[in-house]
């Protein structure tokens, strides 16, 4: 097996080579940016972050109290290792990439051996959309997303074979992580794992249902200020113009037959200027797999998956409302390039191993070349967060999370110190340049005022005071859950797990 890793390795280079270079490519999310912000969170010691200050055009936003927040913790290790902001994000997207090699090398080694298991990792990894999501995309989130479905998959069907404790131990951690991460990637691989589960049918279903208790209650922190609180930011405009879902379908041209590859965006009809390609082989192998009868569950799912990308399956988006939360229907590209790549390794069942050689080169050179940037930038953390880029990023999403508070968004930046707005014989009324959120807390009660809601507060004269975002009680509640959770997971583990002396 470490012979078969290390050669895995060695062909994941073409995939992230172009980063081990000085500075950060071009991308659509602003990831160096939300990682700057979660450092200023843990430099001033607040756990678990949630409030990104420079956010919202500098009058910041509580962007981690929606926003999943793992892959941050994991670029944090990075950064307080030494890494700038932006090689710290580097290192993130290539960790993604290894993890989710050797994780569906392990899943595919399970059902089709080693070279299996090679083929379904290399193909899982030269996906068009693998290269779409890190170098164009740049969506860091879906990207662990991606990385942690062969795990999820491997510890979910090792528990429904043998009924172990460690298994299901496993399947609590890796489904914590994704749901912390990128729970749009939750929500869209969860029906698929149900389907799994019913087929292998009879299944304990306490027990997984005591792990579904388990993953939510170690997500309360982030679950429940998204159950409670969402309902005070314009979060619901995610889903509405651009972003609705109607807007954004596949066509079968773009999904199995065009080689178009850009940088662009998504945008109404078929005239996107980014690539929706499943990849050649990525279904041309599985539909072989199909004639031949093999692998038929994991084609199923791929295919259906794509299905759910085009137009034709909108009456089940319209059956589930919360799918509209997912935005754009390509994104089950995901879905289907995990199931799809995971039953490819099935061709190791069918052919020798010199022609599989050929395939797994052939796989790499039709898509490395996938795998580049738009426009590279030669800068440090220095130029990235200064001037018109640092403004650029500050301005960026700013309808996500934007509080309610206020009654419009912000056209200008928010200046750098507080504005007095009436002087009397006993105090000041201030007005601080921060958008009000629950949870900002000060020595005299703070209120919001103005078209932008910011915080206002009546200060005795000679009275210096200081702000500070705190917890809600809901945010406590989902804070004190998550760290028991963890505790009881930790202690679990230390009986569950294997131990080497």
């Amino acid at each position: 097996m470490k012979k078969y890793i290390f050669i895995l390795l060695v062909l994941l280079i073409p995939a992230f080579s172009l980063m081990l270079r000085p500075g950060i490519f071009t991308m659509h999310d602003f990831h160096p940016f939300r990682q700057y912000e979660f450092s200023q969170c843990v430099a001033a010691k607040t756990f678990p972050c949630r409030w990104a200050p420079d956010a919202g055009m500098g009058y910041g936003e509580p962007v981690f109290n929606f926003y999943g927040q793992f892959p941050y913790w994991v670029g944090q290790i990075f950064h307080s290792l030494g890494l700038q902001i932006i090689d710290s994000v580097k290192a993130n997207f290539i960790l993604t990439i290894i993890v989710s090699a050797v994780g569906m090398y392990l899943l595919g080694k399970k059902y089709w051996g080693n070279l299996g298991g090679m083929i379904a990792a290399l193909f899982y990894i030269y996906a068009p959309y693998r290269a779409v999501d890190v170098w164009v995309r740049g969506s860091l989130n879906e990207a662990y997303a991606l990385a942690l479905f062969p795990f999820i998959f491997l510890s979910l069907d090792n528990f429904l074979d043998d009924h172990q404790p460690r298994h299901l131990w496993w399947l609590v951690f890796f489904a914590s992580a994704l749901l912390i991460t990128h729970n749009l990637s939750a929500l869209m691989i969860a029906p698929f794992l149900a389907i799994w589960v019913f087929k292998k049918f009879p299944v304990p279903f306490s027990r997984l249902i005591a792990a579904a208790a388990a993953v939510f209650l170690l997500s309360a922190f982030y679950l429940l200020p998204v159950i409670f609180e969402s309902r005070l930011v314009t979060l619901n405009l995610t889903t509405s113009s651009y972003y609705n879902y109607q807007l954004h379908w596949t066509t079968l041209k773009q999904l199995f037959i065009s080689r178009f590859w850009g940088y662009g965006g998504s945008t109404w009809g078929p005239n996107d200027t980014m690539s929706f390609s499943v990849g050649y082989l990525q279904w041309l192998v599985p539909l072989f797999l199909l004639l031949r009868k093999k692998s038929l569950a994991f084609i199923a799912f791929g295919f259906f998956a794509v299905f759910l990308t085009h137009g034709k399956s909108e009456f089940i988006w319209k059956l589930f409302p919360p799918l509209a939360y997912i935005q754009f229907p390509w994104r089950f590209l995901a879905v289907s390039t995990f199931f799809l790549s995971l039953s490819s390794g099935a061709i190791s069942q069918v052919f020798s191993k010199k022609i599989l050689s050929l395939l797994i080169i052939l796989v790499i050179l039709i898509n490395f070349s996938f795998f580049r940037p738009d426009i590279w930038r030669s800068i440090g953390d220095k130029e990235q967060f200064s001037g018109a880029l640092w403004d650029e990023q500050r301005s960026s999403a700013l309808q996500d999370f934007w509080p309610k508070t206020a009654k419009q968004l912000p056209t200008g930046f928010a200046p750098r110190l507080p504005q007095v707005l009436l002087t009397t014989d006993t105090y000041q009324k201030i007005q601080y340049p921060i958008v009000y959120f629950p949870g900002w807390k000060s020595q005299v009660e703070l209120f919001p005022s103005g078209p932008l809601g910011l915080i206002t507060a009546r200060v005795p004269l000679g009275t210096q005071i200081n702000l500070k975002f705190t917890n809600t009680p809901i945010r406590t509640i989902g804070n004190i859950t998550s760290l028991v959770a963890l505790l009881c997971l930790i202690l679990s583990g230390y009986y569950l797990l294997p131990r080497r002396v």
